[in-house]
């Protein structure tokens, strides 16, 4: 056979041959992420968050957020994608520049809804008690992350589980750090501690390799090598890690990837769109694992106690749901019924108040013109309750004149017209003769009087009498 016939047929059967080692070879378990500029540090989140079930599962449909991770989620599960939708849907611009993997984890948390960022919240208790026994500070606050500052420790290698059990660790204050206790009212020894009220279902835990020299005032970066536990030990929770984000390069620019446990047990690391099986697999060998790049850390309780902790929440949100609403029922009926009887006593007292007033003709002098003042009117002043918001807001307002604004600086000119009036029509009863005298013009008068009468009369008469011998 020459070989222009042997060709053909040699490049039919390499043709084949691929046909058949695609239809046999297995399916891929993961797939990547295309890289848009900048932004491995969002495929890195991503994929972490695409291995969290109980995550996805949570996410809403009709947000607009939750409904491009629900997509995503779905195409990781079948090929490499992109992410134009995710940075369109939370709003991020510039893909071509540098961020950090724990705040773009921390601004997903924050954009979808709170029914799936609840999976990740837990809360710590901070207090501070005098040695009496006396509370002197108690504060709650919830997180999504614990931060782990790699300095405080003098080792060469951090440990995480050591690191994570200092958070807890109670302090004793004492000499200048003692504090004031309002209960014993002065300073006392106090000790201030923490500890977690409320356990999440996955715990992040973010190893600050990124920190700042204050004796320079400038970033850096550590490189220190970090013992990972495979297991975290809480009181009787127990914590295991399923994800780690890691970061390559200097503070100025660097890589992120993200090395996820699968679901056969074996650890992959996502490199944005490529993904492989980690050669030499963590844990192998012994519980913990070094890395000097490991940054972000991610465990999940036991499934016992994720599934404890879920049906608990499950129903004591459905239990506060139905309590809410009874509380909310009974409420309104009492402040209906509050709102009632103060009407009715309010209408009580202004017709106890119209039967002892003076009636009044309908004069124009009068500051009510001879009407009633309505309810709505007396109540322009009260507080208004809830149900009132509309109705004061469609109607005019209306003032008394002692209400009004202006009656502050402006005189009632009814008012004084009406008491001019009074003042004229009273009867005025006569004065008594010791009344009149007691009066100093009247005096004056008299007086004036009797001088006129002895300079008039009695004297000329007096000159006028001659002298007898």
């Amino acid at each position: 056979m020459s070989d222009s016939r042997k060709r053909p047929l040699e490049e039919g059967i390499a043709a084949s041959e691929k046909r058949k080692q695609k239809v046999t070879q297995p399916q891929r378990l993961h797939y990547g992420l295309y890289n848009q500029g900048n932004t491995c540090h969002l495929n890195s989140v991503l994929q972490v968050l695409f291995m969290t079930t109980d995550f996805h599962d949570r996410l809403d449909p009709q947000k607009t957020t939750d409904k491009e991770l629900r997509n995503i989620f779905k195409k990781l599960k079948e090929t490499t994608c992109g992410t134009e939708n995710i940075t369109k849907a939370f709003d991020i611009k510039n893909v071509n520049q540098q961020s950090d993997a724990a705040e773009s984890l921390q601004f997903i948390l924050q954009k979808v809804s709170p029914r799936a960022s609840k999976v990740f919240q837990g809360e710590l208790t901070y207090s501070t008690k005098c040695f009496e026994g006396h509370i002197i500070n108690e504060e709650t606050n919830p997180f999504w992350t614990l931060p782990l500052p790699l300095k405080d420790t003098q080792d060469s290698t951090f440990s995480v589980e050591s690191g994570f059990e200092r958070i807890f660790q109670t302090k004793t204050l004492i000499g200048d750090n003692m504090v004031y206790c309002n209960e014993c009212e002065k300073k006392r020894k106090a000790t201030s501690g923490c500890k977690m009220t409320k356990f999440p279902q996955n715990l992040i835990l973010l190893l600050k390799r990124f920190d700042i020299d204050y004796s320079t005032m400038s970033y850096f970066k550590s490189d220190c090598c970090v013992e990972v536990p495979r297991e975290l030990q809480l009181k009787n929770k127990t914590f295991k890690l399923h994800g780690m984000v890691d970061h390559m390069g200097s503070i100025r620019g660097g890589h992120y990837t993200t090395t996820v446990l699968s679901e056969d047990n074996t650890w992959y690391e996502f490199d944005d769109a490529h993904v492989r099986k980690v050669k030499e697999q963590p844990f192998a060998q012994t519980r913990t694992h070094k890395s000097c790049t490991a940054y972000l850390l991610l465990y999940r309780a036991s499934r016992s106690q994720r599934d404890e902790g879920r049906e608990q929440q499950a129903e004591t949100g459905h239990l506060d749901q139905q309590m809410g609403h009874k509380v909310e029922h009974k409420r309104q009926i009492r402040q209906s019924a509050g709102d009632k009887e103060n009407r009715q006593t309010q209408d009580r007292k202004e017709r106890d108040k119209e039967s002892f007033r003076p009636q009044y003709s309908r004069k124009e002098g009068h500051p009510e013109n001879g009407r009633k003042v309505s309810s709505f009117t007396r109540d322009q002043h009260r507080a208004p309750a809830e149900e009132d918001v509309l109705l004061l807001k469609k109607q005019p307002t209306v003032y008394s004149s002692k209400h009004h604004p202006d009656s502050r600086t402006k005189p009632d000119k009814r008012t004084q017209m009406s008491k001019k009036e009074e003042g004229m029509n009273s009867s005025q009863p006569c004065a008594s003769p010791a009344d009149i005298l007691k009066n100093p013009l009247v005096i004056g008068l008299i007086v004036v009087g009797v001088v006129v009468l002895v300079l008039i009369v009695i004297l000329p008469i007096t000159l006028a009498t001659p002298n007898q011998p």
